[in-house]
């Protein structure tokens, strides 16, 4: 096993070094494009004073997986498999499975399809996990003992080389941030409790944003520091209990990111409204951007949540970090509202892998013929195959979206006229053909989101 381990690694090492050294030097008209990006009242904006709206995606599921588009199955999260699989091949072995799933899941044709749709940002959700041994922060280290980004600096690389800006989103912290899957594991939240293991928690998840911000403080390509993915969940605005211990981590994350890089912007995470989250005068905030996430079912909820953000009056920029219109809302109301107000945007989510993934408007690169995982059962060498270069999105088991082509139409911030002004019961962006056909899609897709939930509610994973 130890062999085979450091054959792994060796392999993962040339991986990152190839995927380094296909990155060319940044050219001057590269550097003026991923100039750093700061903040002037509601707009952010390059270092020459350009105006930039971040248009974009989400890598979901390659810092951390989620199982209703993700190849393995726990409704739980991803913990629950991650430790199975320590106790069957060791840490420094399960460390090395991961690795390869990630330098599958995501390769340099997923940055060059993003840039080639007219988008800028990539939004990728992280898990302390890709960096720490366990949830004391036992960090990864290299051979000179300094801390592995090795993986994240190959990401930033890739970035650079194809114009696109990067946001950082710690999407799973120790301790857990929300008592959903997508954090790590359901129903765990300790992040914010008033006890020696919360503020254990919190200073660990303190010392990763220092020494990320640290290491990346030089670097253009990072748009934003998004701290804590959905932190509290649906509890951020129902239970008031956690209020003022969010409100005063986030200051002091906030505190001791400044103190070590005073240059990127840091994005709060409001999630669900503006209230949800201080305003920037009562800690002091500066160079901040806040976020929502979107996931209504009818355009005129999102309407009401565009003119939230507007009354706010936060003299901050505003990013619609994840959204679908479920229900009757509409894609051609929602990117044309956005565009319309300068909302930033990056969708939920690039790619997926499951039952209908291949014609689901959740992705813009989907396959529903990749096997998932049997973390009990499979071999290391299966759970190696399974996560290999299978999951690539030119492997051939993936395919490009009808929704792909339709929000290419949207991410040079095209408004649909006709879909505003009619809460989107008419619609004029892109062929009859493809509505009709995204129209199809959405409603299949709401048939999987339907059986996904009924599959969590048996297992007590859907609160």
């Amino acid at each position: 096993m130890r062999i085979l381990v450091k054959r792994i690694f060796c392999t993962a090492l040339a991986v990152w070094i190839a995927a380094i050294a296909l990155c060319p030097a940044v050219s001057a008209a590269q550097q003026t494009q991923l100039s750093f990006l700061h903040v002037e009242g509601e707009q952010i904006v390059k270092e020459n004073g350009e105006r930039i709206v971040l248009r974009g995606t989400n890598f979901g599921g390659w810092g951390i997986l989620e199982d209703w588009f993700c190849p393995f199955t726990d409704p739980a999260g991803e913990e629950n498999i991650y430790q199975t699989l320590v106790e069957r091949f060791g840490q420094d072995a399960v460390h090395a499975l991961f690795q390869t799933y990630r330098s599958n899941w995501i390769t340099e044709i997923d940055y060059q399809n993003v840039s080639s749709m007219g988008m800028n940002v990539i939004r990728l959700p992280l898990w302390y996990r890709n960096f720490q041994r366990d949830d004391n922060g036992t960090w990864y280290r290299k051979e000179d003992g300094s801390i592995d980004f090795s993986e994240l600096d190959a990401v930033v690389a890739l970035c650079r080389k194809y114009g696109l800006y990067l946001i950082l989103d710690l999407h799973g912290l120790p301790g857990y941030q929300n008592d959903y899957d997508h954090c790590g594991k359901s129903k765990s939240m300790s992040l914010f409790d008033d006890t020696d293991e919360g503020r254990r928690y919190r200073e660990v998840t303190l010392d990763f944003w220092v020494e990320t911000a640290k290491h990346y403080a030089d670097e253009p390509v990072i748009a934003m520091y998004d701290l804590m993915n959905e932190p509290l969940g649906t509890n951020i605005t129902r239970d008031k209990s956690f209020k003022q211990t969010f409100w005063d981590f986030s200051d002091a994350l906030y505190r001791a990111i400044r103190a070590v890089d005073s240059r990127h912007i840091i994005t709060m995470e409001a999630i669900w409204d503006p209230s949800a989250i201080a305003s920037p005068d009562v800690y002091g905030w500066e160079n901040i951007v806040y976020q929502e996430h979107l996931y209504d079912v009818t355009n005129v909820s999102y309407l009401h949540k565009a003119n939230e953000i507007r009354r706010a009056r936060y003299n901050a920029p505003f990013y619609i970090g994840e959204f679908y219109p479920r229900g009757i809302s509409s894609f051609d109301y929602l990117f044309s509202l956005f565009n319309k107000r300068d909302l930033n945007w990056t969708t939920w989510t690039y790619k997926g892998a499951g039952p209908g993934a291949d014609n689901s408007p959740w992705f813009l690169y989907g396959s529903a013929c990749v096997q998932k995982i049997d973390a009990q059962n499979d071999s290391y060498e299966t759970l190696m195959e399974k996560w290999g270069a299978v999951l690539r999105t030119d492997s051939g088991a993936f395919s490009r979206t009808t929704f792909a082509d339709y929000m290419q139409q949207f991410t040079d911030g095209t408004v649909d006229a006709l879909s505003l002004y009619t809460f989107g019961i008419l619609d004029s962006v892109g062929t009859r053909a493809q509505r009709d056909a995204l129209r199809q899609d959405k409603l299949n897709a709401i048939k999987t989101t339907i059986r996904d939930w009924i599959r969590k509610l048996r297992t007590g994973d859907l609160l």
